[in-house]
């Protein structure tokens, strides 16, 4: 039996260069469908600009990560804004990531890196 090497993936800010909604849009991100940001509320509103994410999520070496952008709504359901699919094969230096979802007119880019 191998132990499976724990690394850590860092989401550092979330980009915001079009909402999905005029006022702006109650982000929350989800990890392997669990809610992982923001830790302390439902969501994070947000119009177009930068918020510092600054979350550390323990990860194994060789697993897959789908880190997915959800917009919260009260009277209907949640509206998924985009996902991003990753082998976590390699540590590395900072990258930056779209997230897209093929209904949604939103425009949101995630920076992270592994460590």
């Amino acid at each position: 039996m191998t132990d499976r090497l724990s690394v850590k993936l860092k989401l550092l800010e979330l980009i915001c260069y079009r909402a999905d909604e005029g006022d702006g849009d109650e982000v929350f991100l989800k990890q392997n469908g669990r809610k992982v940001w923001p830790e302390d509320q439902k969501y994070l509103r947000i119009s177009e600009g930068i918020v510092k994410v600054n979350l550390a999520l323990d990860v194994e070496l060789g697993s897959q990560v789908i880190l997915e952008l959800w917009d919260y709504d009260v009277l209907s359901s949640n509206d998924k804004l985009g996902e991003f699919r990753m082998l976590v094969d390699q540590r590395g230096a900072e990258f930056t990531t779209d997230l897209h979802e093929g209904k949604s007119r939103a425009k949101y880019s995630l920076k992270w890196e592994l460590s």
